[in-house]
């Protein structure tokens, strides 16, 4: 929401020592509500993108393309990935990203492959300004690195060296790896990737598929700018998988009880999250109404300051299309989200209309820096109903009503 009708807002109703009154507040703010609609409709039309959230200095779309389907690598199975690879060649992954830019989505992420140094040159060229999230992994760079830590951590750092060249947005601590020095002792090393990206001058994200992990590096207040989580556990080890199922499945496993799992710490962690594998790398595509539900699981299970990654192979639908139009239906979220299970709320409060709901909003704004104020008429009962019907005195912090702001 644009700043200077708030601005305006707070302007609009001083008294006459310089402070504001909350009759006088909703007066003004009445006012400008319907300015501040209109001032962001307009600043959003001409863009056409995806709602956007914050990740380091940039702005992303909460739908971000993701690169495994461009370079082959399926999740699936050695046939599946050549496919893959051979439908995208260089000239189909320009218009794909350009196509991806249109829709509007503005963040592709995917990792160093080696196509990447010989395409970059030629989406540029093309005239497509889509940003890039690299996910950094020392077998980009050196395919014959030692899965050991000191080899994982040696390739961690040659790979951020080397993508800085390319200017991205970010660069993540890739999973896998992140998750092979967990099992062995040695997270700490991720702290020295963070410190070696932050260096180079850009925001550093760590990338986990275990929500352990994820909850791990949160306590340890590191200064890296994001998360990257997956809805899956794809690197259990077999004896992970001997204990919670009492088999060791065949290849690459997802069960349905993970992306909860996830989730939960997701929206407990204070740093923004991208979640990727929401589709179950494909597996959740069986229908438009499957996708639709992994759509909506995720983007109501995650923070509002979050985002998701999505691969797409658009070979024989419209992918594209399909996606970014599901994301701008579901995150048609209101202003006001509610949090907090059980907490008392006025009925109806979700379905004010939104110059109200921007009145509601710069209410909570009034309400910071006069905390210590209180109204004369904690007993009157606000109108209409049912929109209100409550006391005053229930509704004098947005807090303790178990909501907050977006």
């Amino acid at each position: 929401m644009p700043r200077k009708p708030h601005a305006a807002a707070r302007a609009a109703v001083p008294t006459r020592s310089g402070r504001s009154t909350r009759r006088e507040f909703l007066r003004g703010a009445t006012t400008v509500a319907a300015g501040v609609i209109a001032a962001r409709a307009e600043a959003e039309k001409p863009s056409g993108l995806l709602p956007t959230v914050a990740l380091g200095s940039s702005r992303v779309t909460r739908l971000a393309v993701g690169g495994n389907p461009l370079y082959g690598y399926s999740h699936f199975n050695e046939q599946y990935s050549q496919h893959m690879l051979e439908w995208f060649t260089d000239e189909r992954v320009v218009s794909f990203l350009l196509d991806c830019e249109k829709a509007g989505i503005n963040t592709w992420q995917s990792n160093y492959d080696k196509r990447v140094p010989r395409q970059f040159p030629r989406i540029r060229e093309a005239g497509c300004k889509i940003q890039w999230l690299c996910l950094a992994a020392p077998w980009d760079v050196d395919p014959d690195a030692p899965r050991t830590p000191q080899g994982i951590l040696d390739g961690m750092l040659k790979c951020a060296d080397v993508v800085s060249r390319l200017k991205p947005i970010g660069i993540a601590h890739h999973g896998w790896a992140t998750d092979l020095l967990w099992r062995e002792g040695k997270l700490d090393l991720v702290r020295t990737f963070v410190d070696k990206v932050h260096d180079l001058g850009l925001p550093a994200g760590i990338s986990t598929h275990n929500p352990v992990i994820l909850e791990a590096l949160e306590a340890k207040g590191w200064p890296n700018d994001f998360y990257m989580a997956s809805l899956h556990y794809l690197s259990r080890r077999p004896e992970e998988y001997e204990k919670e199922l009492g088999v060791v499945p065949v290849g690459e496993t997802y069960l349905s009880s993970d992306p909860a799992k996830m989730c939960k710490v997701v929206r407990e962690v204070r740093k923004p999250c991208l979640v990727y594998k929401v589709l179950a790398a494909g597996r959740k595509c069986g229908s438009p109404a499957e996708v639709r539900q992994a759509f909506e699981f995720a983007y109501q299970s995650i923070k509002p300051i979050d985002a998701a990654v999505v691969g797409m192979y658009p070979r024989y639908s419209d992918q594209i299309g399909e996606n970014t139009r599901l994301v701008r239906e579901i995150v048609k979220a209101p202003i006001l989200r509610h949090l907090l299970p059980g907490a008392e709320q006025p009925a109806g409060l979700h379905d004010l209309p939104e110059v109200m709901r921007v009145v509601v909003r710069l209410w909570a704004e009034w309400q910071t820096p006069h905390a210590s104020q209180r109204p004369p008429n904690p007993a009157e009962i606000l109108q209409p109903k049912p929109i209100f019907g409550v006391a005053v005195s229930k509704v004098l912090s947005i807090q303790k009503l178990g909501y907050r702001y977006l």
